[in-house]
């Protein structure tokens, strides 16, 4: 009799982070269910996983497509380990006096409403097993200003404010809940298309990006992916509460190539 195997579901995991997580956690002896309203790239996602993944319809603005998704997952597999809140837009751009309310209300209900939801439905699962993981993707952008739009930087706040809420109320249970909060990565969130155009416009912003980096250049999805699986497994089982930053440096200041002259000559020190 084979043991079962951890059971994941993954938001978003089409493209980008979300489909390099469904890649790792497969890697990692898990299950994997994809949760996307692109279904029919989840779909292909998932084939290319092998018989370990599935696919799902899943709109993480809608309450009963989570609801439907966490019931059906554990018609079948009979638990829930890990969730991975990764689904996210980059909203609306440009000045705050000229974007409307409903950009607001769309931005929040994508970036921010479908952690709430997602943590919801997972925490009802996982409470009635004593354990689980729940991993929110959230953002360098929303732990500094200036690192993003005004509404996809106040909602990975938020994402961070609730993890670290949600973490105090459900450890008393044995479910841990952290957040990722990645720098510039290359995914098609920062281009605005999710087909083949992505990789075009993608080789500019990757130029434009790694500029700024301390490591000179963007973030890999894989390397995102890889802390979420450390997150989700027993290795980190003393960490909940935390918002990990995997940024190459990025928050810590500019380049040390972009200091002034007189930081990086060398003075000798005077007695």
């Amino acid at each position: 009799m084979h043991e079962q195997r951890p059971v994941c579901l993954i938001t978003g995991g089409a493209s980008g982070i979300g489909a390099a997580c469904a890649s790792a956690f497969i890697t990692a002896g898990y299950t994997v269910i994809i949760g996307d309203i692109q279904h029919d790239k989840s779909r292909a996602v998932a084939a290319a996983l092998g018989e370990h993944a599935s696919a799902c319809e899943l709109n993480v603005a809608v309450e009963a497509d989570f609801e439907n998704a966490v019931t059906a997952l554990m018609a079948t597999h009979g638990r829930l380990d890990c969730l991975v809140n990764n689904a996210a837009i980059v909203g609306a751009l440009g000045p705050i006096a000229e974007i409307p309310l409903e950009e607001f209300e769309y931005a929040q209900s994508i970036i921010f409403r479908s952690v709430f939801l997602g943590m919801k439905h997972a925490a009802r699962a996982m409470q009635g097993q004593g354990s689980g993981s729940i991993v929110n993707i959230a953002s360098a952008a929303g732990l500094v200003a200036g690192y993003g739009p005004h509404l996809y930087s106040a909602c990975k706040a938020a994402v961070v404010q609730l993890t670290q809420s949600v973490a105090l109320e459900l450890i008393e249970q044995g479910i841990r809940v952290n957040a990722v909060c990645p720098g510039n990565v290359e995914t098609p969130i920062h281009t605005g298309v999710t087909d083949e155009r992505w990789l075009r416009r993608m080789d500019k912003i990757r130029i434009d990006r790694a500029d700024d980096q301390p490591m000179g250049r963007m973030a890999l999805p894989a390397e995102i992916a890889d802390a979420v699986v450390w997150l989700a497994s027993a290795q980190s089982s003393y960490v909940t509460g935390h918002a990990l930053v995997i940024d190459g440096g990025l928050l810590a200041g500019p380049p040390w190539r972009k200091q002034p002259d007189y930081y990086r000559e060398f003075r000798p020190a005077r007695r």
